[in-house]
């Protein structure tokens, strides 16, 4: 136990430094530039799924919760929404790239994401012609029209972002504490993970996590559909761990959307298109998932 324990907090202290660089960099662009993706995401019209695939890839969980805003208010298409959650993979790219040897493999997860993001998105939006939300020109409405939604600019962790907010929190305090609280979880998870493989063993582990099968993606999808970036981050120790396979990897962090789900289920009035959004989600995710897995194996 005592073991288990020092080599999680050893592993654990190694990605401290890099966890904070890439954290203080996505608070600077966040505080920098985070007031205006709304009206970007909602200037592009057709191409709204490239832009929504595009700013979702950014490590901060915030353009989920911006995108199920801008929705509600159909000021953005369900493709375009689409595409910001499934190309969003909250806590696990700043986690994995704090991993040494890890970078190579966080570009190709990117751009595998986004693409899938930019598929679904734009196929999404000729399927359902009718649910393009706003004509280019009424953007310039966008900043008001969004408040009302209930939910706002909410950045990484649903903190709220402002004209008034403080530079230094902004800056200094908020990725200083993200940076702690995922220390906190890594740490927790690496223990967790450590003590019980060396309880019941790796193949014991590996046959309830459904390795090596076509299902284990599935499985991840769930995982990952749950709005905490806890899942995230346990998602990416699996993978490092060896654990889970790249398929389920994708289908995983494809389903977590964040908090931008709650959004969405919480201020969206038709339960019917909720659901929609919802299911094609966890369809593309496990779909993903299972054609990567099929393709490894030749």
């Amino acid at each position: 136990m005592i073991e288990s324990l020092m080599d999680a907090l050893i592993d654990t202290g190694k990605l401290v430094p890099l966890l904070a660089v890439v954290y203080f960099v996505v608070a600077f662009l966040e505080y920098r530039y985070g007031n205006r993706m709304g009206h970007l995401m909602a200037s592009f019209g057709q191409f709204g799924p490239v832009a929504g695939a595009l700013f979702g890839c950014i490590p901060q969980c915030g353009f989920s919760v911006l995108a199920s805003a801008l929705y509600v208010k159909r000021l953005i298409s369900v493709g375009t929404l689409l595409a910001v959650f499934i190309s969003t993979s909250d806590e696990a790219v700043p986690v994995l790239l704090s991993m040494p040897g890890q970078a190579d493999m966080v570009g190709h997860l990117v751009v595998i994401k986004v693409l899938i993001a930019v598929i679904v998105g734009v196929g999404v939006d000729l399927v359902l012609k009718g649910r393009f939300a706003v004509k280019k020109e009424d953007a310039a409405s966008v900043e008001i029209q969004r408040c009302d939604a209930g939910s706002g600019h909410a950045g990484c962790c649903s903190h709220g972002i402002s004209d008034t907010r403080s530079k230094a929190r902004s800056l200094f305090l908020h990725p200083l504490m993200h940076t702690v609280k995922i220390f906190f979880f890594l740490f927790i998870l690496s223990f967790l993970i450590n003590v019980i493989v060396g309880n019941i063993g790796e193949e014991r582990i590996g046959a309830v996590l459904l390795t090596g099968t076509l299902f284990q993606p599935v499985l991840a999808t769930f995982i990952g559909f749950i709005p905490n970036c806890f899942a995230s981050v346990l998602l990416a120790q699996f993978y490092v761990k060896g654990v889970i396979s790249f398929g389920a990897l994708v289908s995983g962090l494809s389903a977590g959307a964040g908090l931008g789900v709650l959004v969405l289920a919480k201020e969206n009035k038709n339960i019917k298109d909720t659901f929609m959004v919802i299911g094609i989600l966890l369809a593309v995710s496990m779909f993903s998932g299972m054609m990567i897995q099929l393709a490894g194996r030749f």
